[in-house]
């Protein structure tokens, strides 16, 4: 359970990336001395961080020194609103995916608008001033461990079939931003009855790294979780994983990028953001599970395309969500306590 993220095909792009870059492979420490600081909260994995995109960035944007500060999307923005209110964000760069953070930064006039020319041809609407900027796609979807269930559910309501009950877990949607839409989502759809229902039913809310280890091993037989999560189990983890789309369709959740107003490098923040929205960046997104944006750029091994998944997805209210994130958190955990 310990390989590499991606594997040998992350290797490869990266051998490609850095042969493109016209680079010999080692990073050249002694010119990191002239680069400017870049500091970046991010909810991309840390294994995606560290194996494909520091490397890269490293050798192909060598006058930007990069410090990635890698955490869940509930905790980045914590720390970035808590930090607000001391005066000083403390990041240049902020990249999650809760549009309704984005939407709040941008209210409270907190990002930089910058319209980057690598962002012409995107599958996903960008914002109209540039304040953010999509970079990737996950979906949530329901995930089977077909070692331990014969009779796979095939909607978001057959979860609440007694049959499934104390075999399906999710993850805590105060950390998981993912989550917290995708309760609101459903509640949206079947009213909060549908959340009483899967407590009915025993649902587990887990810490998401626990969640993962204990599906593979079938502890979690069910879970609630991201596409990217289960295409990496089942691709390179060899995990018996199948992936179930919901007949309701799926929620999906866009991650941008943003460049926060009080930014100390704007210049650097900007070549980042081109960096993502590139051919290499967006290739980086795609073999690491997560859908590029970007039209042309291959879709991740195993995975439905992304226009299908736009086609057939939930409709989700995220000006809403923007005002009422906390009231989901708390109607949520009333249910669950």
């Amino acid at each position: 359970m310990k390989k590499s993220y991606a594997g040998i095909a992350a290797f490869i792009l990266l051998a490609g990336m850095l042969a493109v870059a016209g680079c010999g492979g080692t990073e050249q420490k002694a010119e990191v001395k002239s680069a400017n600081e870049l500091t970046v909260y991010t909810s991309v994995y840390n294994g995606m961080v560290q194996e494909m995109a520091k490397p890269v960035v490293a050798q192909q944007l060598k006058d930007v020194h990069v410090d990635w500060q890698t955490t869940g999307s509930e905790q980045v923005e914590k720390l970035i609103s808590d930090n607000l209110k001391q005066g000083d964000s403390n990041a240049d760069v902020v990249m999650i995916s809760d549009p309704s953070f984005y939407l709040q930064l941008k209210k409270d006039g907190k990002l930089l608008n910058y319209k980057s020319k690598e962002a012409a041809e995107l599958a996903v609407t960008v914002d109209a001033d540039g304040a953010f900027t999509p970079i990737r796609m996950s979906a949530m979807v329901i995930a089977v461990n077909r070692d331990k269930i014969e009779e796979v559910p095939e909607s978001w309501e057959d979860l609440l079939d007694p049959k499934y009950k104390g075999q399906i877990a999710m993850p805590d949607p105060n950390v998981s931003a993912t989550s917290m839409v995708t309760v609101m989502t459903l509640a949206d759809k079947y009213g909060w009855e549908y959340w009483r229902r899967m407590k009915a039913n025993d649902v587990v809310v887990s810490p998401t790294m626990e969640m993962r280890d204990k599906f593979a091993r079938g502890e979690y037989p069910i879970t609630i979780t991201l596409e990217e999560d289960v295409l990496k189990q089942k691709m390179a983890l060899n995990v018996n994983a199948e992936i179930v789309y919901p007949e309701e369709g799926s929620v999906l959740v866009p991650g941008y990028i943003g460049i926060m107003k009080d930014a100390k490098n704007p210049e650097s923040a900007k070549k980042l953001v081109d960096w993502w929205l590139s051919e290499e960046g967006q290739s980086a997104m795609s073999l690491a599970f997560m859908h590029p944006v970007k039209f042309g750029v291959k879709e991740p091994a195993g995975s439905r395309t992304l226009f299908e998944l736009q086609v057939h997805s939930l409709p989700v209210n995220w000006n809403r969500l923007m005002v009422e994130r906390q009231l989901v958190k708390d109607r949520f955990d009333e249910i669950m306590k």
